[in-house]
């Protein structure tokens, strides 16, 4: 049987600009081992063997799983399977889902051939903790807070990478380490994908994240999607929140890169469009203005010639 299936990229290239969801169960499907490893602790020996499964819910067909991994074992051992969900923020019933979830794998996989595991990823944190109760039911699942759980040096370390952009204590060079990850990877499927869930990051990270990939040539993989300006402006805005005048150049300067490429004039018309009206200059260079009306504004500001 296959050790992994492929990367669900159609899904991910479509994928909203907030698409934790498709991301993750992309990157779940591409390094299975990995994510056993590093999500639950599992350690796996090479005569083990990860399948993919299906998450449509027996009887339940409006209910379907995440992501089903299961670890087959070369002896009598039952089989692993674990149940991935990926959580962004808590909603009322999310937990009793989790009980139907449970039921139904149950049903389909007698407890003499399979363990269950069930696992929530919270890509932002905030999840809860683990321990359903209710009336006379207790269920316990593993509940991963990515940004405080994850040993942000172990993830660097593997194809997990991008989740590190979201670590409570991060390197200081973890843009830079992302990057370089990212850069060197030979699948273009994968690399979008990558590049994808990094881009979901916000704030002054996002626009180093971007100029780091720039700087590694990766613009033909930033032509392939719709967060790169998206990014420049989210991070440009989250500077000017936190008062940070060299966040609104450098978020000036990455938009600008995104749209128009390596241009002569680039970090004089970052400095003069973040100084002039910031937020209508943002919203005109993601309107589609052309570079020259961009260049030409200038005559039109009090001051300048």
């Amino acid at each position: 049987m296959p050790e992994s299936v492929p990367l669900d990229v159609a899904s991910a290239r479509a994928a909203p600009p907030r698409d934790f969801d498709g991301l993750y169960k992309a990157l779940l499907g591409a390094h299975p081992r990995d994510a056993l490893k590093v999500f639950c602790g599992a350690q796996l020996d090479d005569g083990a063997v990860v399948v993919e499964r299906p998450t449509e819910q027996l009887r339940q067909r409006s209910l379907q799983c995440d992501k089903i991994l299961e670890v087959q074992y070369d002896n009598d051992e039952p089989a692993d399977l674990y149940h991935f969900e990926i959580q962004v923020q808590r909603t009322e019933d999310f937990e009793e889902r989790m009980v139907g979830y449970w039921a139904g794998l149950a049903v389909k996989h007698r407890r003499s051939t399979h363990r269950i595991h069930q696992v929530v990823l919270w890509p932002q944190g905030g999840g809860y903790p683990g321990r359903f109760t209710r009336d006379r039911v207790q269920m316990d699942y593993l509940s991963v807070d990515i940004p405080g759980d994850l040993d942000p040096g172990e993830l660097l370390s593997g194809p997990l990478a991008p989740l590190a952009l979201w670590s409570q204590k991060p390197p200081p060079d973890v843009v830079e380490q992302v990057a370089d990850r990212i850069a060197a990877i030979s699948s273009p499927e994968e690399k979008l994908v990558q590049v994808e869930l990094g881009m979901l990051v916000q704030g002054v990270l996002a626009v180093q994240f971007l100029e780091a990939l720039r700087r590694r040539g990766m613009n033909n993989v930033l032509e392939q999607t719709e967060s790169g300006r998206e990014i420049a402006r989210r991070g440009l805005e989250q500077g000017l929140e936190q008062g940070l005048e060299q966040g609104r150049v450098e978020g000036m300067r990455a938009l600008l890169r995104a749209k128009f490429g390596e241009i002569a004039d680039l970090d004089e018309l970052a400095r003069r469009l973040a100084g002039d009206d910031h937020d209508g200059n943002i919203a005109r260079v993601v309107g589609g203005v052309t570079l020259e009306e961009l260049r030409s504004s200038r005559r039109g500001v009090p001051g300048r010639r």
